[in-house]
């Protein structure tokens, strides 16, 4: 009995590891995705006001130039 006992706990044991490091995978994962969805975003974001500042200065030199 102690035997049957003592393989189902180490059984258990090993199942709740494995879940937990297919979990942290998992995690890890997300915070990546999550991690290039922010860079994506902020690429973007500078490229537009990047741009929107070139189209001001562009704007603002045509409008004070005095042809």
């Amino acid at each position: 009995m102690k035997k049957y006992a003592l393989w189902i706990s180490v059984l258990g044991c090993v199942l709740l590891m494995g879940c937990s490091a297919q979990e942290k995978q998992g995690i890890k994962e997300g915070f990546t995705e999550i991690g290039h969805a922010t860079r994506d975003v902020t690429r973007e974001t500078g490229h537009f006001f990047r741009d929107t500042t070139k189209d001001v200065i562009e704007n603002v030199k045509e409008a004070t130039s005095s042809d």
